[in-house]
């Protein structure tokens, strides 16, 4: 995270709006109808730019449209009344800022898929095996933290984030070219997964169901103040790291 988000990457800004787009999009669960028609609209209009920004951001919502048109009492006025308005919004406008600067009508997002999916273009630089982002890659993003995302996995209720975050590593990793940058996007849901952890663990092992179900793992686990302790011990160094010596440029 202080690696990339630190730099123009358009993945930083992929990650940024991928955040601000899931916000609206889960707030609107359990919310008044108005409120989830407000909250939809939002996030849709944040997930059509981070797709206009990298065209692979599609693959996140992909998933979680297809399980909104599943679930949706209004599904058909959610493709035809929501979806596909906002996306031809976003496109046209696309479209029109590409003509600006290009001089000529250029469809960048079509460029992109050309070379990263149609043609393997980033092979070129490397390719890694299919398991890479499952055995390394991102287990290496999420650090010391591994442990406490995966428990708040298991025991959260949330199967559509920890689904998300699977099926989006799944899809990059049919691509042979593989990078911790490409699925940067899902790393601060699986923080989340972390904090969920975090907050429900306790010196004291005797507050309700939901902490004697995570107690079940946490027999001997240390009180949070030891595990925050240690997260910001392994990763403050590494986040200085990172930010100030890691591939700096050169200032002269």
């Amino acid at each position: 995270m202080f690696f990339c988000i630190t730099r123009t990457l358009s993945n930083s800004l992929e990650t940024v709006l991928a955040s601000v787009s899931l916000f609206y999009w889960l707030s609107h669960k359990g919310s008044s109808r108005g409120v989830q028609a407000g909250s939809r609209k939002m996030a849709l209009s944040v997930a059509a730019l981070a797709c206009i920004v990298r065209p692979t951001s599609a693959i996140t919502w992909l998933y979680l449209g297809i399980l909104e048109f599943i679930q949706a009492y209004d599904r058909f006025k959610f493709l035809f009344l929501e979806v596909v308005p906002i996306g031809i919004l976003v496109i046209i406008l696309s479209c029109w800022l590409d003509w600006w600067m290009y001089g000529s009508w250029v469809f960048a997002p079509l460029n992109f898929l050309k070379f990263n999916l149609l043609s393997s273009g980033g092979d070129y630089y490397g390719t890694h095996k299919w398991h890479w982002y499952f055995s390394q890659g991102f287990p290496a993003m999420l650090f010391t933290f591994l442990p406490f995302s995966l428990i708040g996995i298991f025991h959260s209720k949330e199967w559509r984030l920890s689904g998300l975050i699977a099926w989006v590593l799944g899809v990059y990793s049919i691509l042979g070219h593989k990078e911790f940058r490409f699925v940067l996007s899902m790393l601060p849901f699986a923080l989340m997964f972390s904090g969920y952890f975090l907050a429900n663990v306790s010196g004291d092992q005797s507050h309700d169901h939901k902490q004697k179900r995570l107690s079940f793992f946490c027999i001997r686990c240390p009180s949070r103040k030891y595990l925050v302790l240690f997260l910001i011990a392994t990763n403050v160094p590494m986040a200085l790291y990172m930010s100030l010596v890691h591939q700096v440029s050169d200032s002269s």
